[in-house]
Order: C-alpha cells, then structure tokens, then sequence
C-alpha cells in the first residue's frame, strides 16, 4: 500500500511541476484533459478530508490507488 501511495504522490508533484513550469500554450492544451482527471481529483480530496477527520478507510484508498 505504502509503495502505491508513493507512487501517486510522486505522479501528483511531477505533474503539478510540469505544469508550474510550461508556457501558457501548454498550460491551455493540457487543461483540456481536466474532464478525465477531474474525477481523480475529487476522490483524492475526499481521502484527504477523511485524513483530517480521522475518518479514513485504508481498503477504500487502496483500492482507489489500484484504479
């Protein structure tokens, strides 16, 4: 779990990187695949939510990660 949990936490900051720093063509083309990543997004934030709250289901992370 750890290993796949990493694993998208360096995908979330190469990408965030990437987008720090490309010029602004860029930055609107690859806005266009946000409907695609757009659901991700939100499941990442709810795990995050549940973090704070103490709330958090590691199987249901996991499982979202294998997706």
């Amino acid at each position: 779990m750890r290993g796949r949990a990493a694993g998208l936490a360096i995908l979330c900051k190469r990408f965030a990187a990437i987008l720090r720093h490309c010029d602004p063509t860029s930055f609107l083309n690859i806005g266009r695949i946000y409907p695609e990543i757009a659901p991700m997004e939100k499941r990442i934030d709810m795990h995050i939510d549940l973090l704070r709250r103490d709330e958090f289901h590691e199987m249901e992370f996991v499982s979202d990660i294998v997706k």
